[in-house]
């Protein structure tokens, strides 16, 4: 049983979401929230399976909601899988969310009698892409190293590094890849932060996007596609 939280603003969004994954035996809704804190306070207390989330939302948006949930999740070593709802396609909010560790990104357009299919894919550990996502991700990947987005200010070592923080390992996970210390890795993010101007680490996720770099378990969600039971 994947058991979720569901936070919406719009009630009947939030009704009509609840009703359409009641239907399935596999899923149940544990939680409702119509704001960011309550969605964060909902999931530190229930740890779900999945939250399924709206961007834009009172109090705290969808992504500061979806960092401290990932915080708290990894925290108590509960995997809290988050799936992204948006109204529109934005580049910014799509990178930043992948950069807080959102492993999921679909539109409301989305065709909801599949919303199923992409939460158990989300679980099973696919990164699950609305198609209009996908093809603009698609196009970072094709332009790779743009003017923008000089990869060759890196290293290899320090290219490895920026992979693996795109597919959202932390410092530790990454020493023990690339069969380093922690704190070594911890250097090398201080000199990637100089070398390409960004502020932090999630700044540094972006850049990588950008850069082309794909998340492992990168999945689009096939709206024809059969539901995985």
């Amino acid at each position: 049983m994947i058991n979720i939280i569901i936070a919406e603003d719009d009630r009947d969004v939030r009704q009509s979401l609840v009703g359409i994954l009641k239907a399935d035996p596999d899923i149940s809704v544990i939680g409702e929230a119509d704001n960011g804190f309550d969605v964060v306070r909902l999931a530190k207390a229930l740890l779900p399976n999945l939250v399924l989330m709206d961007i834009r939302m009172p109090g705290i948006d969808g992504l500061e909601a979806a960092r401290q949930i990932k915080v708290y999740g990894d925290a108590e070593e509960k995997k809290i899988k988050i799936l992204m709802l948006s109204t529109f396609y934005d580049d910014d909010l799509v990178l930043k969310s992948q950069a807080n560790g959102v492993d999921g990104y679909l539109l409301k357009g989305f065709v909801l009698d599949k919303l199923a299919s992409a939460i158990k894919n989300t679980c099973n550990g696919f990164v699950t892409l609305d198609r209009v996502i996908y093809e603009k991700q698609q196009q970072l990947a094709q332009e790779g190293m743009s003017k923008k987005v000089d990869i060759s200010l890196l290293t290899e070592t320090e290219q490895k590094i920026l992979q693996l923080l795109v597919d959202g390992k932390k410092n530790s996970e990454i020493a023990v890849d690339l069969h380093l210390c922690e704190g070594t890795i911890r250097n090398y993010n201080s000199v990637m932060l100089s070398k390409t101007g960004c502020r932090n680490r999630c700044d540094l996720v972006v850049f990588g996007i950008r850069a082309g770099f794909v998340r492992a378990g990168f999945r689009q969600q096939n709206p024809d596609e059969k539901k995985h039971n």
